[in-house]
């Protein structure tokens, strides 16, 4: 079943979720206080109110900004905005639970009264989380906290009986689709895992997803790229009982070996001596460095870089290309961007390269095409480390070093001598056709 796997006992936590699906959404419960009427229209409005109608665009982090907002709310807004924010967390596992505990419990305490931290829904096994969200749902927690709210306002236009689409999996379809969502939402695939667990796996991410099915031979890249989270869902249900029927007594698991060495970041890469084995990162590798960024002040650096991939596309589509951003950025790039200039940008790559080499493209910056052919790629160094973006620079001329592309990384003024520096290491100096810094153009915002 999709819902058992070796890593850890998830049943604290779908009891959870399951507890607030039946109190909460379908009925008009509580997480915290059994019996008062809390999840009901007009406290959910007075939310929508508070968080949609009046967003904060300072550049404070995501709980400085949702305090000020529920600021003159109701106690009752306050405590249900405490319940929404548990249950946004409830899957990811790349949140701390203690972090969690206390940001669900500093919202809850606006209302003037203590949650307490020993509260069963909140202990470690059920905060401990069902899989990782990536820094993408981390960088987008605004959008995925008002897609949770257009989602509870929908059921609660709806009869108790009607609500009960939630238990429903062919109902549920229909009807999430049918919810606005701003961008491609991973609550989305959260809410299906809580309702559905014996049917949908523990994935997050359609990347994943995509991932899976090409290394199991289930889609070509191109195929399986356009396929809905439906498709996507169905493939992967077919997927897992062809493997459990070759292994009938083991706990199938996507995220575990042997079945992730498959798929995930291990790959074997043809060279004149032979095959190697190379790994390449996902998005989830960013998991630890977000965790602290939370707790930190990085986001006006995360938004600044949403600006700076902005005027790329913007400036490549008045030039003609076809822009590429990564899919986790597209939401929040976007908002950036006038209708004309969303035009330009692509849902999936037309490029024919194998899968390591896609999955490495696919997480650079910015890229500008032609036709099915990339012309510049883009990386925009903004965080602490500095590596991750010439760290995809570097792996994609190991893989394709005889890719014709010209390559830019934009750095802030006072950054510029750290990223040549570190373009100066020996990992990036002694690359097949030299040094990574002969073959980058290094540019500042201001130059973008």
């Amino acid at each position: 079943m999709a819902r058992q796997n070796n890593e850890r006992d998830t049943t604290p936590i779908l009891s959870a979720a399951d507890y607030w699906i039946r109190e909460c959404l379908i009925g008009d419960g509580s997480v915290f206080t059994p019996g008062e009427c809390l999840w009901s229209t007009p406290v959910i409005d007075e939310v929508y109110h508070a968080f949609v109608e009046h967003p904060d665009v300072s550049s404070d982090d995501f709980m400085t900004k949702l305090k000020r907002q529920l600021g003159q709310s109701s106690p009752a807004a306050q405590r249900i905005a405490a319940e929404m924010l548990w249950a946004l967390l409830l899957f990811p596992s790349n949140m701390k639970a203690r972090t969690k505990r206390q940001q669900i419990t500093d919202i809850w305490s606006l209302a003037g009264q203590p949650l307490p931290q020993d509260h069963a829904l909140l202990a470690d096994d059920v905060l401990v989380g069902i899989g990782s969200g990536g820094p993408g749902f981390n960088n987008y927690r605004p959008n995925e906290l008002e897609f949770l709210i257009a989602i509870t306002r929908d059921l609660k236009k709806r009869g108790t009986s009607e609500r009960s689409i939630l238990r429903s999996y062919e109902s549920f379809w229909p009807w999430i689709a049918s919810v606005q969502m701003e961008g491609n939402r991973q609550f989305r695939h959260m809410l299906r895992y809580f309702s559905f667990p014996d049917q949908v796996e523990r994935i997050s991410s359609n990347n994943d997803r995509r991932r899976i099915l090409r290394a199991y031979g289930a889609a070509g890249a191109r195929e399986v790229g356009e396929w809905t989270d439906r498709q996507l869902d169905e493939a992967l249900i077919a997927l897992r009982a062809r493997l459990q029927a070759e292994a009938p007594s083991a706990v199938l698991d996507f995220y575990e070996s042997p079945w992730r060495d498959k798929w995930a970041q291990d790959r074997k890469v043809r060279t004149p001596e032979g095959e190697v084995t190379v790994t390449v990162p996902g998005a989830e590798e960013e998991a630890e460095e977000l965790e602290a960024n939370l707790q930190a002040s990085a986001p006006p650096d995360v938004r600044q870089s949403f600006v700076i991939q902005a005027k790329l596309v913007r400036i490549g589509a008045m030039m003609g290309f076809k822009v590429w951003l990564p899919r986790a950025d597209r939401g929040r790039v976007s908002e950036l961007l006038e209708a004309s200039e969303r035009a330009a940008l692509l849902d999936n790559l037309p490029l024919n390269y194998d899968g390591t080499t896609l999955d490495t493209i696919e997480l650079i910056d910015v890229l500008w095409l032609k036709g099915r052919s990339m012309a510049r790629a883009f990386e925009v160094e903004h965080t602490t480390a500095v590596y991750s973006g010439l760290l995809r620079m570097a792996d994609l001329l190991a893989l394709q070093p005889n890719m014709d592309i010209r390559l830019h990384i934009i750095a802030s003024e006072e950054r510029r001598e750290k990223v040549f520096r570190e373009m100066q290491r020996p990992v990036f100096s002694l690359l097949e056709r030299g040094p990574l810094y002969r073959r980058v153009a290094r540019s500042s915002p201001t130059r973008a």
